[in-house]
C-alpha cells in the first residue's frame, strides 16, 4: 500500500553524499528542499521511498536520521486520517438516534413490573430502536395513566439513548361503601362517554354519546313486558370533559420528592426520634416491646425557580398534580393545554385547560320497582 507521509532525512556530511544523491535520482526517488549545510545535508521525501533510500545509504556507508515532517501538524491530510475523523463524528451522531434502554423507576418493584408489562404490551417496542419509532411523551403518559388509574403522573426523562419512566402514585383515598343498591346511576356533570364498568343495571346511554348533568346513565329497573324488575344499579361510567383552571404561584418554590422506600430496625431506648412509617412488621409478643421493624418513606426537599424553559417539564406537572388531587379516585387527566401564562413580580399566573376522564355516575336511591 502507498504511504505518502512526508519525512525529512538528515545525512552527515561525507565525501559520498554527492554520489548518494545521484544514485537516488537514478532510482527515481523524488527529493524536495535539498539543503547542504556545513555538518549535514537534509532533504524531504515520502515514506514510500524509505526502503530504497536505506539500501543506497548502506551501499555508501552514510549516517542517516529520519524524522516525520508533519509531527507538529494537528491534522494530517491522509486518507486514513480523514476516514478516522469522519467515523469519530458519524458514530456518536448515529448512536444518538438510537434508544438503547427503557427503564422503569418506581417506588416499589411490584409497580415497576406492572408498568413495564403495560408498556411492552401497549407499544411492543424492542431495544435498541430508532428514536423515530418511540411514541411521543404525551402518548406514553396517556396510555399508562389510562391503564393504571392509581397513578397521578408519569415523568419521562431522556438521557442520550436511555429513557426513564418514573410513575408517581396518587394519594391513597378511602371510600365508604354502601351495600344498598341504588335505583339509578345519574350523571353528575356533562361529558362524552368513554367506557363502562357496570356490575348491576341496564345501560341507558352508549359509548361516544354525550351525557348531560342529571341524565340517567344506568337504570336499576329492568322492564320485562308489563312488569318492572328491580336489579339495582352499581358500577362506574367514565366520560371525558374539559376543565378550565386558573393558577397563580410564586416562581420560587420548594418541592418534596419521594425517595426509595426502605426498611429500618428501631431499638427502643436507642432510637428516640419519632418515625413516620408506611407499614410495620408483626413481631413476636416477647420481642415487640423492644424492637420495631418499619418501612419508611423518605422525602427530599429542593428549591426550584420556575422560568419559561420549565413550563412543560415542571409547571404543567405541578398543575396536573394539584388538579388530580382534587378529583375523585381513578380519575385520569389525558391532556393539558396552557391557554395563557404571565410572569411578573416573582409570580406566574394563567389558565390551563385539562381533558379529564372521570367516573361521572352518581347513585340515587329510590323505591324498588319504581
Amino acid at each position: 500500500m502507498w504511504n505518502n507521509r512526508p519525512i525529512i532525512i538528515r545525512i552527515k556530511r561525507h565525501e559520498n553524499v554527492h554520489p548518494f544523491i545521484q544514485a537516488l535520482h537514478v532510482q527515481h526517488v523524488p527529493l524536495k528542499r535539498v539543503v547542504f549545510r556545513e555538518q549535514e545535508v537534509t532533504f524531504e521525501t515520502t515514506m514510500h521511498y524509505l526502503p530504497k533510500i536505506r539500501r543506497v545509504r548502506r551501499h555508501y556507508r552514510l549516517k542517516m536520521a529520519v524524522y516525520y515532517s508533519d509531527e507538529l501538524q494537528v491534522f494530517r491530510a491522509q486518507l486514513w486520517t480523514v476516514l478516522g475523523l469522519a467515523m469519530m463524528i458519524a458514530i456518536p451522531l448515529l448512536c444518538a438516534q438510537v434508544i438503547w434502554r427503557v427503564d422503569i423507576k418506581a417506588a416499589s418493584p411490584e409497580l415497576e413490573q406492572r408498568i413495564d408489562k403495560t408498556f411492552q404490551e401497549t407499544f411492543q417496542l424492542e431495544t435498541p430502536m430508532s428514536k423515530k419509532n418511540l411514541p411521543s411523551d404525551a402518548i406514553i403518559r396517556q396510555k399508562l395513566l389510562e391503564a393504571h388509574r392509581d397513578l397521578s403522573w408519569v415523568h419521562i426523562e431522556k438521557h442520550g439513548g436511555r429513557v426513564i419512566l418514573r410513575p408517581q402514585e396518587s394519594p391513597k383515598q378511602t371510600k365508604l361503601t354502601n351495600e344498598k343498591l341504588a335505583s339509578h346511576l345519574v350523571a353528575t356533570k356533562s361529558g362524552v362517554i368513554t367506557h363502562f364498568n357496570i356490575q348491576n343495571g341496564e345501560r341507558k346511554i352508549s359509548v361516544n354519546d354525550t351525557a348531560y348533568e342529571g341524565d340517567v346513565l344506568v337504570s336499576g329497573v329492568i322492564e320485562s313486558g308489563t312488569d318492572q324488575v328491580f336489579v339495582g344499579a352499581k358500577g362506574e361510567v367514565y366520560a371525558d370533559y374539559w376543565l378550565e383552571c386558573s393558577f397563580k404561584i410564586p416562581t420560587k418554590i420548594t418541592l418534596k420528592t419521594l425517595q426509595q422506600k426502605q426498611w429500618r430496625v428501631l431499638v427502643k431506648g436507642i432510637h428516640q426520634e419519632k418515625i413516620d412509617y408506611v407499614q410495620k412488621k408483626d413481631l413476636p409478643n416477647w420481642l415487640d416491646p423492644y424492637v420495631s421493624i418499619v418501612e419508611e418513606q423518605n422525602t427530599k426537599k429542593m428549591q426550584v425557580e420556575l422560568d419559561k424553559s420549565k413550563v412543560d417539564s415542571l409547571l404543567l406537572p405541578l398543575l396536573h398534580e394539584k388538579v388530580i388531587r382534587s378529583l375523585p379516585a381513578k380519575t385520569v387527566i389525558k391532556k393539558e393545554n396552557l391557554l395563557q401564562v404571565k410572569w411578573e413580580n416573582g409570580t406566574v399566573e394563567g389558565k390551563v385547560l385539562f381533558l379529564v376522564n372521570e367516573n361521572i355516575a352518581n347513585p340515587i336511591q329510590g323505591q324498588q320497582g319504581e
